[in-house]
């Protein structure tokens, strides 16, 4: 699990949620691989994450801190609140100031991808204070909840060179979001996933990850 940018308080002004504006826990692992394609033929994977205004004051306002842990092609976009972030290379970013419209705010984060592939994306919620005066400053209140995204595109094996046991999704850690990639692979059939290297892709898998995961 990916530990937010920063370890110090945690505040719930702001919260994620999904497409039906039901809250997503803190720390989760969503996994997005839904490809959509626009007017100018740009395959988009969107996160459809949004932003809930939990109870924000009239001077509070929410950066959002994104850290690309794995890019394989193409680029991540944020938009939040009016601008765009567009990055195509691992590292840690982070958006304007803003806040929240009519309760909950689209961020409009998505994978626009060039080819098969992964890209792990960590969004976490920093809540600040804008104080009086021209213009206006910006100082830090606290840091709310972090998310995982996993968006993927096409079959993306692990690569057995020098990959971490257990790390099936190929983003350098070993977390829940193995899990469910193997989980999803269970269901599916799809023998790319036999993690514990005995020849089928079953539930021995998914023990062999939370194994790892309850003992690292």
């Amino acid at each position: 699990m990916v530990i937010p940018l920063f370890g110090q308080e945690y505040d719930e002004t702001f919260l994620f949620v999904d497409e039906e504006y039901e809250v997503i826990e803190n720390g989760a692992v969503i996994i997005r691989n839904a490809i959509e394609t626009t007017q100018d033929a740009t395959e988009i994977i969107k996160a459809n994450v949004s932003v809930l205004d939990n109870g924000a004051g009239p001077n509070d306002v929410l950066v959002m801190h994104y850290s690309i842990k794995r890019i394989d092609n193409g680029n991540f976009q944020i938009c939040f609140p009016i601008t765009c972030n567009s990055r195509n290379e691992v590292g840690d970013y982070v958006t304007a100031a803003g806040q929240v419209t009519d309760g909950v705010q689209d961020i409009q984060s998505e994978w626009l991808p060039t080819d098969n592939g992964i890209c792990a994306v960590t969004l976490s919620i920093e809540v600040q204070t804008k104080t009086d005066g021209f213009p206006p400053r910006y100082e830090h209140k606290a840091y709310g909840p972090s998310i995982n995204i996993l968006f993927r595109k096409g079959e993306t094996p692990p690569d057995d060179g020098g990959s971490i046991p257990g790390d099936a999704n190929g983003d350098g850690e070993v977390n829940l979001g193995d899990v469910n990639v193997t989980i999803n692979a269970v269901l599916s059939g799809n023998g790319d996933y036999d993690v514990n290297n005995d020849g089928e892709v079953n539930l021995s898998d998914v023990n062999y990850i939370i194994d790892i995961i309850l003992n690292q």
